[in-house]
């Protein structure tokens, strides 16, 4: 009977393209279900199926012998191994819908924008550099400008206000900043369709800095980014005293979601395709850094 827990829907599958599999699928049916409902399955269809693997296996006596005596014994086991699969691929599913990648929140991975790009790499992967970023056509186009305006090195970063890694980032990516006054930021905000109010933050966040208050947006955003809703952002307006007219103006002007597509079509186009990245000179980092690594970066510009 457990046999015919994994050959009901590969029979089934394969019905689609032969007769012979979809009488094969409606056994493995009708067996399961007299399984369910406490009954012996008189089908005969797990005694075919282990005869006809015990046939192949004759090339290989005590294979084929044991094979056939604990037949049952590791019907369980593929039994096991395809559920926990199932369950695996629902989980990664899961974490990418809610978190980018599918390690969940306490993974090193990053975000990812696009990952159907051709050459990428593995969604789950952990990156800490990355080289298929063409640095020469990184635009800067829309960036906002956090330290010295004319300080003469800067950083470069692509996040997203609803990725748990570009927030993960903050705290190193500040104090390199705290630390070195002669280093800029230019921030490029890509958001991600896969994560709620990525797109709201984002276009919020651009309002905000049309009445000179972008950066303390922004931090406010990822001080609360585990409790963002529908009302936040006009919330955020009010707590940093902007006028919420203009505000709300701001928000539905097809200008302010102009400029976000903007910023994403630049971004694929220079190669980036995840949150957070940075570049720092010709030197390319994805994912959330250590201070030591962006201050090592940073060291070889100066």
């Amino acid at each position: 009977m457990v046999i015919c827990i994994i050959a009901l829907p590969v029979f089934a599958l394969l019905g689609l393209f032969s007769l012979k599999y979809r009488i094969l699928a409606w056994e493995a049916f009708h067996c399961l279900f007299r399984t369910v409902a406490f009954k012996p399955c008189n089908t005969g269809l797990d005694l075919k199926i282990k005869s006809k693997f015990t046939a192949k296996l004759m090339w290989f006596p005590a294979l084929a012998r044991g094979f056939y005596k604990y037949f049952a014994v590791l019907s369980w086991i593929f039994v096991i191994l395809a559920l926990l699969s199932v369950a695996g691929t629902g989980y990664g599913l899961y974490n990418y819908i809610k978190y980018g990648n599918c390690n969940g929140p306490d993974s090193s991975a990053f975000c990812i924008f696009n990952p159907t790009r051709a050459g990428g790499e593995e969604q789950c992967s952990t990156f800490t550099q990355k080289t298929e970023v063409d640095v020469k056509k990184v635009n800067l186009t829309g960036a906002v400008v956090r330290g010295a305006l004319y300080a003469p090195y800067a950083i470069v970063e692509y996040g997203c206000y609803s990725c748990h890694y570009t927030k993960e980032a903050e705290s190193a990516l500040n104090q390199v900043l705290a630390n070195y006054p002669n280093v800029k930021l230019f921030y490029l905000d890509v958001p991600l369709d896969i994560h709620p109010y990525s797109v709201e933050a984002g276009e919020a966040a651009i309002c905000a800095g049309e009445q000179g208050k972008y950066w303390e947006y922004h931090d406010l955003i990822f001080e609360r980014q585990e409790s963002l809703n529908d009302s936040s952002f006009r919330a955020f307006a009010n707590e940093l005293k902007l006028s919420v007219s203009a505000f709300d103006k701001c928000l539905d002007a097809n200008s302010t979601k102009a400029q976000l597509e903007m910023q994403r079509d630049n971004a694929f186009a220079a190669g980036v395709y995840g949150t957070p990245t940075f570049i720092i000179g010709k030197t390319v980092l994805v994912g959330p850094q250590e201070y030591e690594v962006l201050e090592k970066a940073v060291k070889k510009l100066m």
